[in-house]
């Protein structure tokens, strides 16, 4: 029984406890009640008498159960889903089982929302990958819209593609639609308390996206390695003491570097001590707890400038990143990051798990994971960011019924935490990647922080805001002089993204 399951079973049987009352039932039989037990002379015996009226939240293969009303059908009506096509890794059609893990849980995903929903899922594809085709996956979208075509259901693409076209009024405000339910644990609360927007939702993520668990960042570290240099601590352990922090990454890594072919230059060849992209840093910054974008009181305003952004915090931080780096103790590859760890030749990897997952295969020792350093001990969570290639998903505006298709959408959400998740997750990263139960555990806690920003959707719009962090941590440059800059410019911006979803009558 996998650690899901134990856990549903666990909590089922705490919901069968009555008050001083021992309980036991099975699918088949009533419950019955237990002899009271013995009480002091001269006291009230309590009532021993329990009539068990709750309802197993949970299923036989212990998951949650959806509040979709069982007898909803559709009829066979057509729901039509505009995805996109060059999406990092597979997610939403596949044409038939092959016996891969992955592809055959999609496969199941799509047949159990078409047979519980009543449903025929058409599927429409264009590119949506945001640097290259983000514009165009938008202007199409609002070329049917202007033209009044209700052909689209549901629309989905890169984060900062459905960003742009949701800015655009080309999405429904999910809050006041039937059927999609928050509370579930397919949508995680984080995500809705980040992309709410003057109060409003246009898009979502979660399990629906298998690419919001491909996407997530996390250090994987050489075990081996680790025991060879003395002194060094486990990272995994590190987590448990909470001393898995930024001051504790820079020096484990300081002094690791080896230039092991000679030729007095560091190159993919050498060992390090840490290895990346200069954009994954942004996986630095908000795992130590800070965010760029704060909502706005102020209803014209909607979005500002988080106080981290400018804070002694992010300028420390910066430039202890940028030091860090210029010391040769963190290098960064654009080619090579993932194959220098994978090769043996780096104590550590901050990367995102597909990057990992997709060649660990070919490494020749064993391997940790834990999530990105805390700033300090003091910071009380771990916080896992998430790539921008993750799906959003959201319902076209002149969808036929956007009722029905919120209620395909809650359905495919619903059934993606019991199909896509579990085979990602459980069988591939937790199972047949990790080492021990340690790195289970700690995929459970990278998996359970993950963190969402506003500021990461709307950066082109923001010109590039999200992204000058990390440029000028990883060139040593000087965040106080740099922040203070683009100070002048930010707040206009913001404004500009403001005024467009304020244009939007829902």
């Amino acid at each position: 029984m996998n650690a899901r399951r134990l856990i549903a079973f666990a909590l089922t049987v705490l919901m069968l406890l009555g008050t001083l009352v021992a309980c036991a039932q099975t699918p088949d039989d009533p419950a019955e009640s237990t002899p009271a037990p013995a009480v002091p002379a001269g006291t009230n015996a309590p009532d021993t008498t329990v009539e068990e009226t709750t309802e197993n939240p949970y299923d036989e293969e212990g998951f949650l159960k959806s509040s979709l009303p069982e007898e909803l059908d559709f009829g066979g009506a057509d729901v039509t889903i505009l995805w996109w096509n060059d999406v990092e890794q597979p997610e939403f059609f596949v044409e038939n089982t092959n016996g891969e893990l992955i592809n055959d849980a999609i496969f199941k995903r799509n047949a159990n929302v078409e047979a519980k929903m009543g449903v025929t899922l058409k599927w429409v594809d264009i590119k949506g990958q945001y640097n290259s085709d983000g514009q165009n996956y938008a202007n199409h979208v609002g070329n049917m819209y202007s033209s009044g075509d209700t052909t689209y259901d549901i629309i989905s693409a890169h984060s900062r593609t459905i960003a742009l076209t949701a800015m655009s009024g080309y999405c429904t405000e999910m809050t006041k639609l039937d059927h999609l339910d928050f509370e579930k644990p397919w949508w995680p609360k984080v995500m809705l308390d980040t992309a709410t927007i003057n109060e409003k939702l246009y898009f979502v993520t979660g399990d629906a996206s298998t690419n919001s668990i491909h996407q997530m960042y996390a250090i994987f570290y050489n075990k081996d390695q680790v025991k060879n240099h003395t002194g060094l601590v486990e990272p995994a352990q590190l987590v448990d003491d909470n001393n898995w922090t930024m001051e504790t990454l820079f020096e484990m890594t300081s002094g690791v570097y080896n230039d092991k072919n000679g030729n007095q230059k560091a190159d993919k060849d050498d060992f390090f001590g840490f290895t990346s992209l200069n954009w994954h840093f942004d996986a630095i910054y908000y795992g130590c707890g800070m965010t760029m974008l704060e909502k706005d009181a102020d209803p014209a305003k909607l979005l500002k400038v988080a106080d981290d952004w400018t804070s002694e915090k992010a300028i420390n931080l910066g430039a202890d990143v940028g030091e860090w780096i210029k010391k040769g103790d963190a290098y960064l590859d654009t080619n090579n990051y993932a194959n220098i760890f994978v090769n043996g030749n780096a104590l550590l990897v901050m990367a995102r798990h597909h990057d990992i997952a997709s060649i660990i295969d070919k490494a020749g020792f064993k391997y940790g994971i834990v999530p990105m350093p805390k700033y300090n001990k003091d910071q009380a969570e771990y916080y896992t960011c998430v790539g921008n290639p993750v799906s959003l998903y959201s319902i076209y505006a002149l969808s036929k019924d956007a009722n029905r298709a919120a209620a395909v959408l809650e359905c495919w959400a619903s059934e993606a935490y019991r199909t896509t998740t579990p085979a990602i997750f459980e069988n591939t990263f937790k199972l047949r990647l990790s080492e021990t139960s340690t790195e289970s555990r700690m995929y459970d806690l990278i998996r359970e922080s993950v963190t969402f920003d506003l500021c990461r959707f709307f950066n082109r719009q923001l010109s590039s805001m999200g992204s000058e962090w990390y440029k000028c941590a990883t060139t040593a440059g000087s965040w106080a002089s740099k922040s203070e800059s683009l100070m002048k410019s930010v707040p206009a911006l913001l404004q500009s993204v403001a005024d467009s979803f304020n244009k939007i009558d829902n």
